[in-house]
This record gives C-alpha cells, structure tokens and sequence, in this order.
C-alpha cells in the first residue's frame, strides 16, 4: 500500500510539472509573437527586402503584396468566415491591367489574346475600344489612371495625342507599354513592344529585288516600273518601313533600273494617311490614269499595308486589268484573311506575317517582369525608337515573309483555318460545265407545231376574200416557235 501511495504521489508530481513546461512553451511563443508584432506595427526592419533598391520608382510593398495575391489565387477555393469562396474575393483583389485598343473591328485577335495570357498569370485584365476616337482613348486613360490600375498597354488610336494623360499616369506610379504602334511626345511610355518596321522594310525591299531579277535587269541595262502606296504619314512604324525599304531598294532607282513614272518617291508623297484602303485606290486610279496608257500598268506595285493593296487590286481591276495580262507584283503587310487568299489566288505576291500572339505574350512578359521580375523587362532594342521625347527601350518581334510558296504555314501553325484563306475561284469552274444545258433542243424539238401548216391548209378561209390575207398570221405562228429556241439557246450559252 505504501509503494502504491508513492507512485501515485510521484506520478501526480510529473503530470503538474509536465503542464507546467507545456505553459512555459506557449507563453514564451505568445510573448514572441507579441514582440515581433509590435516590431512590425512601429515600423522596424524584420527582414531586409533584396529587390527594394531595384527600381527608384516602384514600391517594393505593392510589390510583394500582389506576389502573395498571385500565389494565393492558384489555391483551392477554402470558404471564408463571410461564406464567400476565397477565390472570389482574390480574383476580385487581382491586379487590374488596363488594355486600351483602336477599335473593336481589327484588335480582337489581340484583345483575345491579350486577355488570356493575363488571365493565365493571375492578373485581371481590363479590355477598352475607342472605336478610333483618340478623344474617347484619352478619357479611358484617364479613368485607368484614376482608378489606380497596376498597368497600361496601349495601342494608340494617336500616337501624338495622349501626352497630358500620360504625364498623370507617371505621376501615379502606373508603367505603361506601347503596343504596335509608338506613342510619341512623352516621358510617360516605359516600353515599346511591336515588329520592327525597319526590318519589314527590308524583307519587302529584298523579295522585290530577288523576284524581279533587279541584279540580272542592272547589268542588262534594263528597267522596271514601280509604283509606292506607303503606310500612314502620322505613324512612325509607316516610316520605318519606308527607310527599310529603301535601304534596299534606292540603288536600283538611282541607275534607272526601277523606274517610277508618277514620280512619287518620297515618304510625304507616297504616304496613305490612316491607313485608308479608299484612300489607297484612289491614288492608284489616279497613277494609272495620269502614268500609264490604257491597258498599261507598272510593273510593281510596292505598298505599305494590306488594305493598300487590296486598293491596288480593286484599281487595276476597273482599269480592265485582269490576271494574267500585265498584272504586275503587289506587295503588302500584315497577312490578313483577304491578303492570304489574294496571295493563294496569285492576285497579291506577297505580304508580311506579324504573329499577333507573339506581340501579346512579349506585351504581357513584359509587364510581368517589370512589376515582379527580379531583372528589367527584356529589350533588343536601344536606340531606333525615339518618341520625341526620350528614347524608348524596345522589343521588336520577327516578322516573316508570306508568298504562294508558303501560305499555308499560315493554316498549319493554326493562325487561319483552310477556310479563312482558301482561294475562292477554286471551286467555281464547276458550275460553268453546263452542256447539259444544250440538251433542252430536245425540248424545243417539237416539229409538231410546225406541223400547224397542216392547219394552215385552210385555203377555204382564203378563197372567202383575196384581202383578208390570213397566211400572213398563219405564217407568224410558224416562225415564233424558231424565234424561241434561238432566243433560249443564246442565253445559255452566255
């Protein structure tokens, strides 16, 4: 019994002095977090933040309170206190980039694209049109900038008219990256992302030269005649352009072996303001007419744009031009569905592909590495984009030459379908086998009715009197049937 009483005694001292350590631990965890709270709520350092000497204008705060949000956000939806999924109230929180485009017509590859590749990072992206209303695009941006968006990306309907909207937007902290088209006159752009004019310029200016035999035309002492439809006066990517194609092609215009008969050479004289398809067959109508004889045409036609050599087309073609006879070599850029069919169809020799995906996932990279990147965006470009104001760090993507010979990578890589940019007058022949047609003879094949002159042996009626010369009815019924079958057989072979 003694024993018993003692281990009972000494196991009820263990357990106290157990409970006792236990209150110690959580009291000293209690006292810590204490500490370290307090610490934080008067603003001392706890932990040095590597990145916050990075960029003089970033927030190193924002910074890693949107990281947490984006990592928060590819978690399993937990239900919060309020009943509302924890998914719903990140997605809500999540950084907004503001997407700002011309209009809603030609941009909603991009939009699309655009869209999804910053939905895909965590960011929730903010599309806007401006339906080509530069005055309407700069209310937009100035509603982002109040609204506090985290970025811009702009495609301006005007490069040169954004400039007081943009100073705000500095001033507020929001980067902003020019997207296609530069956007000129102010401190307030942090990057440029677009293809590099300068190298479409190029490839146009060599595919002239390569398919024309311009070498082989030099030394035989030979010409050409070209023609320039350039891109708009007001863009600097149309000038671009035009320098890049002029790198290559003035030599052969200053030794005569290309000829320009209208003698618009110049950027200011070939220039197609706003990019305006009307704009672009007007001013080929009106080079045919005062340039070139009936009939006659240049031998190529150089333009800056698809929609300016749709333009072309449409002129030679009321120019009662038709494939085949004289037709010269059309250039453009961009590979539009039209464009890409024109080229299958031969109309087009060739055109310039600018993969919309690519420009939108180097927009997107850039703007998720310039707010949580560790380094710069990166850029391959220096010093070609200066937008009046300072110089623009930039990305230009690869462009590529598209001609009959390699259309269809546009199908394979899954830019178009095969019905997008299948040629049309394929299937057109067909309708034209119609001497089946020929076999309604048959049907007119009724001689019975020419049997009427049976009828016509009435000479009964004619002894009755001399002057009611009722043949002459008679004979009208028996050629009108004749008449009929000439009249169905001319129209059918039409």
């Amino acid at each position: 019994m003694k024993k018993r009483a003692v281990c009972i005694i000494l196991g009820v001292l263990l357990t106290g002095t157990m409970f006792t350590g236990c209150g110690k631990n959580k009291a000293t965890e209690a006292a810590s977090e204490s500490a370290q709270t307090e610490k934080e709520g008067i603003g001392e350092d706890v932990e040095k933040d590597s990145e916050t000497d990075k960029k003089s204008d970033k927030d190193s705060a924002d910074k890693d309170t949107s990281s947490d949000k984006k990592t928060s956000a590819t978690e399993t939806p937990v239900a919060t206190e309020t009943g509302i999924p924890e998914e719903e109230t990140e997605t809500s929180d999540a950084e907004k980039i503001a997407i700002l485009l011309p209009n809603e017509d030609e941009w909603t590859r991009d939009a699309k694209e655009l869209e999804a590749k910053f939905t895909d990072d965590g960011y929730a992206p903010v599309i806007m049109y401006a339906q080509d209303d530069a005055d309407e695009q700069a209310s937009q941006v100035s509603d982002m900038t109040e609204e506090g968006v985290s970025a811009m990306v702009i495609a301006p309907v005007d490069p040169y008219g954004l400039s007081e909207e943009l100073k705000a937007a500095k001033e507020a902290e929001i980067p902003v990256i020019a997207y296609d088209d530069l956007i000129m006159n102010t401190d307030g752009v942090k990057y440029y992302v677009t293809f590099g004019g300068r190298q479409i310029g190029q490839l146009i200016g060599q595919e002239i030269i390569d398919k024309e035999e311009l070498d082989k035309l030099q030394e035989e002492k030979g010409s050409k005649t070209i023609e320039f439809l350039m891109g708009s006066l007001d863009d600097t990517q149309a000038l671009f352009f035009y320098n890049g194609l002029m790198e290559k092609l003035q030599p052969y215009l200053d030794d005569g072996t290309l000829v320009c008969k209208s003698g618009q050479i110049t950027f200011e004289e070939t220039g197609i303001l706003r990019w305006s398809m009307d704009e672009a067959q007007s001013r080929a109508e009106d080079i045919l007419e005062e340039a070139y004889q009936d009939g006659e045409a240049p031998d190529i036609i150089c333009t800056g744009f698809d929609g300016a050599a749709e333009g072309a087309v449409n002129a030679l073609q009321n120019n009662g031009l038709t494939l085949g006879e004289n037709w010269p070599m059309i250039t453009g850029v961009g590979c539009d569905e039209d464009a890409v069919r024109d080229i299958a169809e031969s109309e087009i020799a060739c055109s310039v592909f600018m993969d919309r995906r690519v420009l939108a996932d180097q927009a997107e990279d850039m703007v998720n590495v310039y707010l949580h990147g560790e380094d710069d965006p990166e850029v391959n470009d220096y010093e070609q984009y200066d937008n009046g104001t300072k110089i623009i760090a930039s990305y230009l993507c690869e462009p590529q030459l598209i001609n009959i010979d390699n259309y269809e990578i546009l199908i394979d890589n899954g830019y178009y379908t095969e019905d997008e940019v299948k040629p049309e007058t394929t299937p057109t022949p067909e309708p034209t086998v119609t001497p089946e047609i020929t076999e309604e003879p048959d049907v007119t094949a009724t001689p019975e009715v020419t049997e009427s002159p049976e009828a016509t042996i009435t000479p009964e009626v004619t002894e009755e009197s001399e002057e009611t010369a009722t043949p002459t009815p008679t004979e009208k019924v028996t050629p009108t049937p004749k008449e009929r079958v000439t009249l169905k057989r001319s129209t059918k072979n039409k």
